[in-house]
């Protein structure tokens, strides 16, 4: 009786055991997994930013340069 009894406490440890160390990998994964999301998400807001401001500098370089007309509604 013994015997079958230490052999499930063995079973059950290594089942402790292995549950503990899946869990404590699984908990690395997602403690790594919303830096690269920010990092990622860092350069692609960066890219747009950079996109966006050199579409404005263009829209801003076809600009006429000088005052306003004179005349009739200015």
């Amino acid at each position: 009786m013994s015997s079958q009894r230490d052999k499930i406490l063995a079973v059950f440890l290594l089942l402790v055991a292995l549950s503990s160390t899946i869990l404590q990998t699984a908990v690395e994964a997602a403690r790594r997994l919303p830096g690269e999301q920010h990092s990622a998400a860092h350069a692609m807001a960066t890219s747009l930013h950079e996109r966006a401001r050199s579409l404005l500098m263009a829209w801003v370089a076809q600009l006429t340069a000088g005052p306003s007309p004179r005349g009739p509604g200015h």
